[in-house]
């Protein structure tokens, strides 16, 4: 029995990484472990969060709080890069010519989805 939980864990967790190509210009939707390639052929691999005081769901807060989404952004042939966006902060960055913006992160739990758009960046970074 044990073993075929395993099993059924390890498919599981085979299926959370998907790659995709994202359009320029568009919103885009990952889950934990996914990994997406940009238009310039670099890649995106969404890790998860860390720092979540977000207010929980059906709970009145004083403050909304804030949560960091963790990203690792691959050029073509360097060194993964992390790429750290904030839900109140830093809601987007450059990554190389392109621009990374957090769209929405859904509420929280383990693994929240997160909602992006990636557009023809000009240099600048967001607030």
């Amino acid at each position: 029995m044990l073993r075929f939980t395993a099993l059924a864990v390890l498919a599981l967790l085979s299926g959370c990484s998907t790659t995709g190509a994202v359009i320029a210009n568009s919103d885009f939707t990952m889950s934990a472990g996914d990994k997406v390639s940009l238009p310039d052929a670099s890649t995106l691999r969404y890790i998860g969060i860390a720092n979540d005081s977000r207010c929980p769901p059906d709970v009145m807060c004083i403050r909304a709080g804030d949560a960091d989404v963790l990203f690792d952004h691959t050029g073509n042939g360097s060194a993964a890069s992390r790429v750290t966006l904030n839900t109140e902060r830093q809601r987007s960055t450059s990554l190389g010519k392109w621009h990374l913006e957090l769209v929405d992160l859904a509420t929280r739990g383990a693994a929240p989805v997160v909602t992006l758009r990636i557009s023809a960046g000009n240099g600048t970074v967001n607030p």
